[in-house]
């Protein structure tokens, strides 16, 4: 992830997604969010983030329909793909062609632990 570049946590759970954002903010991470997968798409395209938390259940365009429309242009192609879902949809994350799969069950440490490793250190350190 290039400094500058954010995390977007797309989400239709107001209160998980900005649990999430604090707690990625608080590490490090810049952090953008969006409300359904529609939403998700024009901030892509305005400005590529670093990787994208993607929940899968969304009203308007759900995950499958996000990474789907990311995967055929050129332009949102590359971006890391993490998907967080309260339903074990691992296999089909493979499917898909995204970067791993993490059960919103497991809680926010672990969350943050797997979105290092995709996401690399934070870009800036207090």
């Amino acid at each position: 992830m290039t400094p500058g570049q954010a995390i977007l946590v797309v989400d239709d759970d107001d209160d998980f997604r900005e649990a999430l954002c604090e707690v990625l903010s608080e590490a490090g991470y810049p952090v953008e969010q969006a409300g359904n997968g529609e939403l998700a798409l024009r901030r892509i395209a305005v400005e590529a983030p670093g990787v994208v938390l993607l929940d899968l259940k969304m009203p308007v365009l759900d995950g499958w329909g996000v990474v789907e429309r990311m995967r055929k242009d050129p332009a949102s192609a590359h971006i890391p793909v993490l998907i967080l879902s309260a339903y074990g949809y691992e296999w089909e994350s493979e499917l898909l062609g995204v970067q791993g799969f993490i059960p919103k069950s497991v809680g926010m440490e672990e969350i943050l632990d797997r979105i290092r490793r995709i996401a690399g250190p934070p870009p800036m350190h207090h």
